[in-house]
């Protein structure tokens, strides 16, 4: 609060001094979240920032992050929205994507991904009790399918994710080359073959 005015002939005393000090302080600007001010032989500026507070960022959820809802003895299994080369899994929307999984043995969740031999055509997510095999190499053209480790469940119903935090990708390479036991003049005297490198 202001002090009253000193009035004339009025004696300025220290309390009354004082007074007037502290109702000058009260005045004062001080800097708070948004603004700051500094005092310079030119006079007082104040800074106003225009930033808006960020938001906290959501928790990432990973493509193929896998969900086990126990129902009467066996595990339904979900998957989070994730693609292979761009695709979709057909049953990636299915609630659940599989459904009755037992924790007699040990589980493995594969994408398996249909090919032309040049591209992926299409893909589904399948379960396995036993891990599935590498594909062999093929001449000329890649395999015709080939899957991809996405998950396991444990015996004790555990399910955890077996891929990095991204979508998956696949691409033909050259694999291994073998001679020709004959050939005609003018063709290459090997054989090429290829595989799936995701």
């Amino acid at each position: 609060m202001l002090p009253q005015k000193v009035q004339k002939n009025q004696v300025i005393t220290a309390d009354l001094l004082n007074n007037i000090i502290d109702s000058i302080r009260e005045c004062q600007i001080q800097s708070g979240v948004g603004y700051s001010f500094s005092r310079t032989a030119g006079g007082t500026t104040l800074s106003i920032s225009t930033n808006k507070p960020q938001p906290p960022a959501e928790a990432q959820v990973c493509p193929f992050t896998p969900t086990a809802v126990a129902t009467e003895g066996t595990f339904n299994i979900s998957f989070s929205a994730g693609t292979v080369n761009q695709l979709i899994p057909s049953n990636m929307f299915d609630n659940p994507v599989i459904s009755g999984v037992t924790t007699s043995a040990r589980t493995y969740f594969y994408v398996k991904c249909t090919t032309d031999g040049k591209v992926v055509t299409s893909a589904v997510i399948e379960e396995d009790t036993t891990p599935r095999t590498p594909v062999e190499n093929t001449p000329d053209v890649a395999p015709s399918e080939f899957n991809i480790l996405i998950a396991t469940m444990s015996t004790y119903g555990i399910i955890e994710s077996t891929i990095p935090c991204q979508n998956l990708s696949a691409k033909v390479y050259p694999n291994i080359q073998e001679d020709k036991p004959d050939f005609a003049a003018g063709e290459r005297n090997f054989i090429q073959y290829y595989n799936w490198l995701t």
